[in-house]
């Protein structure tokens, strides 16, 4: 089963903001980012909001709700470098 997972966010971590105005129109969804981002999460407010900012500064105007809101990976992120280096070891290596 697919359920949704509550995760929480820390102040400083990138996050991806879900785009809400693709979610109308299919012809939208063919070709526009179905999320904005990356942000930087300035707080999480009482009710469970994350207030984000741009990444040069900017608050942007409401805060988002948790579900919007996904983990920013960078594609040079540590862990997908290393996922790539075990993709280039060969089987007989791997079981050494």
């Amino acid at each position: 089963k697919h359920r949704i997972q509550k995760t929480t966010y820390n102040v400083g971590d990138l996050v991806l903001v879900r785009n809400s105005q693709v979610e109308d129109t299919l012809s939208a969804m063919k070709t526009q980012p179905r999320y904005l981002g990356p942000y930087q999460v300035v707080e999480r407010t009482s009710n469970g909001n994350y207030v984000v900012q741009e990444l040069d500064g900017t608050i942007l105007a409401k805060p988002f709700a948790a579900f919007r809101i996904m983990s920013y990976i960078s594609r040079d992120d540590p862990i997908l470098n290393h996922a790539a280096i075990i993709d280039e070891i060969s089987e007989d290596e791997l079981v050494e």
